[in-house]
């Protein structure tokens, strides 16, 4: 017999009681992991213990290269650590892209030695295609205890049901959902946050029309019903992939080199537009 373990309502006040104490005491709203970015920090306050992050986007926003600056910010600025799975590229070459993003260099020039001066920052990369949740729980239990303090993954549309799915195999919204379930069960099991990319794909009636609109949270319940599961929802929007030149408000101010992340959902902070500027070479994206 499998007894349930059981949580009074007085351990939920207690915890409560000190997660609002240490914020007060500080100068910061971060209940969580800082983010990096300030605005997005303040309202967001933070990747919060339990919760599932999905940052979406359209092909050509930069989610990749935005998630890399969140590891460049989190773990080598930080020091807090991180487990990353990417599934769609090496080791090496995350590794090298947040080298890039470290030094402003172009990619060809990165030599081996300085990849090898960051092998002491406190994170852990995985790199196996075609993973399921269950490896995913089951290669955390191989890290030291207490390892992760943070978990993130590129990308959804490139994890597995199934351990005999071959790799490449085209998800149904069904199955992307039952992915996102786990994933945000996995995050509660685990107390830790977990950020999860995913590539938005608009419906077929949006095909062949201007798509330099901003994406909403319609659109990815469109794509697949996972915003249920998630606790905070970042859409990217960059107007300078669809060579717009300035922002369409009263400043008219120009667009170049910058992003929008549009916080969709939230759980415990607010919606709002955050802009934010960072190095992107044009390979990235």
């Amino acid at each position: 017999m499998i007894f349930i373990e059981r949580t009074t309502l007085s351990s939920f006040s207690e915890e409560l009681a000190k997660r609002t104490e240490n914020i007060s005491k500080g100068h910061s709203k971060i209940d969580g992991i800082s983010t990096g970015f300030d605005e997005l920090d303040n309202l967001t306050m933070g990747f919060k213990p339990g919760d599932l992050t999905l940052i979406t986007g359209v092909d050509g926003m930069g989610k990749t290269h935005f998630l890399l600056s969140l590891i460049q910010k989190i773990v080598f600025e930080k020091k807090y650590n991180a487990v990353f799975f990417s599934l769609q590229m090496s080791k090496q070459q995350v590794l090298s892209k947040i080298l890039c993003q470290q030094k402003n260099i172009s990619e060809n020039i990165v030599g081996i030695t300085n990849i090898n001066e960051m092998e002491n920052f406190p994170l852990y990369l995985n790199d196996f295609p075609a993973l399921t949740v269950s490896d995913i729980e089951e290669t955390l239990s191989c890290v030291p205890p207490d390892f992760a303090k943070i978990i993130m993954l590129d990308s959804l549309e490139l994890l597995s049901i199934n351990k005999k799915d071959k790799v490449g195999k085209i998800l149904n919204k069904r199955e992307l959902t039952k992915i996102v379930f786990k994933l945000k069960n996995l995050a509660l099991k685990l107390n830790i946050p977990i950020v999860l990319l995913s590539n938005l794909k608009l419906a077929q009636k949006e095909i062949g029309k201007n798509l330099s609109r901003r994406p909403t949270l319609l659109d990815l319940r469109t794509y697949a019903p996972i915003d249920t599961y998630a606790d905070l929802i970042l859409l990217l929007y960059r107007p300078e992939y669809y060579k717009i030149k300035d922002w369409d408000d009263e400043e008219n101010k120009s667009t170049d080199g910058e992003a929008e992340i549009i916080i969709a959902k939230s759980n415990y902070g607010k919606l709002a537009n955050v802009r934010i500027k960072w190095n992107v070479f044009k390979d990235f994206i």
